[in-house]
């Protein structure tokens, strides 16, 4: 039978390390906070777009005909990008992504083709409804990927 002196040590001994946990949460969420003001650059009229998200969400749908680059930099978060409002692109929009234990879902229109190299631990993953293209130079969409325990999901809008 445990006793109540018993369970209040036991709380005394783990609440170094929750304290711990919960300090190195606040230090990257802030760190990651900081970050951001410093990168972020671009909104949703831009050509070119990045963000760097740490403990959060992100939700972009651009709207410039002319968009050519995204990038993302997210850790512990997750991300949306939605590109069904941009006609076909003249040359390809490249998105790269660095993800530490974080996702990304990003939706395309249905006729257009993506190419993309993924590296880490994690995966990509498509509905089956898009045209996968193996030549780089050839896609509408090319996603440069390095996750680490994440993934991101590609899906015809």
């Amino acid at each position: 039978m445990t006793t109540s002196r018993s369970r209040s040590a036991a709380l005394r001994r783990l609440r170094p390390w929750l304290f711990g946990w919960f300090a190195f949460q606040a230090v990257v969420a802030v760190t990651g906070w900081l970050l951001a003001r410093r990168r972020d650059e671009g909104d949703e009229t831009s050509t070119s777009i990045r963000r760097a998200i740490t403990h959060s969400g992100v939700e972009l749908r651009p709207t410039n005909p002319e968009l050519s680059r995204l990038r993302l930099d997210l850790a512990m978060a997750g991300g949306e990008i939605d590109l069904t409002a941009l006609p076909l692109p003249p040359h390809g929009i490249d998105l790269t992504v660095r993800a530490m234990m974080a996702g990304l879902a990003v939706r395309v229109p249905a006729d257009w083709r993506v190419w993309w190299r993924f590296r880490g631990v994690g995966g990509i993953g498509t509905d089956g409804s898009l045209q996968r293209t193996h030549d780089e130079h050839a896609a509408d969409l090319r996603i440069h990927a390095v996750v680490v325990f994440g993934g991101i999901g590609v899906e015809a809008g």
